[in-house]
């Protein structure tokens, strides 16, 4: 009787092992969810495949870690990557708190100088955190399970530009099923830049360049990607977005339109 109490106990420990395993497993292979946080008048952008977890950008304050908190699973503190895409203050303000908070693997920036109070503490944040700085370079890319990070722009034989925002590292993204376009505060001069370079890309989701502006998402532009949803990160603000005319080119494409400001955190399964 004794002896039949300890097989069952054993076979009881192994079924308990196999199923958390084969759970560790699923998780690590699962599908890439993209999460577009609602953080007001910013951008922070959250990318999870299976056990990686991928931040763009972290928002204008602290708002973007109560929505990481709910996505990433409990007790989990490590990013792989961060990656900013230009340091205003609307996107790179909610990091600091990202690093004070989680282990950060690695953070991707642009190349291009930028001098402001903020970036150079910023810049100390990083150095002081232990987190590997890499500059984007388009022939680096990223591989997370089954999540693809293809970085296309800024190209590194480009000047700089006078505007910043037209330097934002421009990402297309994506797993087995669907692909995303994300465009910082990317205008128009980029967008035809883009289509030169790469003149086949497409997407299935636009990230609309900086909160629909009136400066960005040309007909012509949209045309080409071939879109079925575009997502527009905004909160209250003083600029007018997102502007009326942006709204009118997504509608006559037929792109379906999300904002933050109305749908709060948008979600997408890639």
């Amino acid at each position: 009787m004794r002896q039949r109490l300890i097989w069952s106990c054993v076979l009881l420990l192994l079924l308990a092992n196999f199923y958390t395993w084969r759970g560790v497993a699923a998780r690590a292979a699962g599908q890439p969810t993209i999460h577009f946080l609602n953080v007001g008048q910013g951008d922070a952008i959250l990318i999870t495949s299976g056990d990686r977890q991928v931040l763009v950008d972290g928002g204008p304050d602290n708002s973007a870690l109560s929505e990481i908190g709910r996505i990433m699973p409990t007790g989990d503190r490590t990013i792989d990557l961060v990656i900013l895409t230009h340091p205003h203050a609307d996107h790179v303000t909610g990091l600091f708190s990202v690093l004070e908070r989680y282990r950060v693997n690695e953070i991707l920036a642009t190349f291009v100088e930028y001098d402001s109070s903020l970036n150079r503490e910023w810049l100390k944040a990083v150095s002081q955190s232990g987190a590997r700085l890499n500059y984007v370079d388009p022939a680096d890319d990223y591989r997370f399970n089954n999540l693809y990070i293809d970085t296309l722009l800024p190209l590194t034989s480009s000047a700089q530009s006078a505007d910043i925002n037209d330097d934002s590292i421009i990402l297309r993204v994506g797993g087995d099923r669907s692909s995303v376009l994300l465009m910082g505060d990317a205008g128009f001069a980029v967008e035809d830049s883009l289509l030169n370079i790469y003149p086949g890309i497409s997407a299935d989701i636009l990230k609309v360049g900086h909160h629909g502006s009136r400066y960005g998402s040309s007909l012509n532009f949209l045309q080409r990607l071939n879109l079925a949803s575009a997502v527009i990160s905004v909160g209250p603000n003083s600029y007018g977005h997102p502007a009326p005319d942006t709204i009118d080119r997504l509608n006559q494409v037929g792109a379906k339109l999300y904002r933050t400001d109305q749908s709060n955190t948008v979600q997408f399964n890639l």
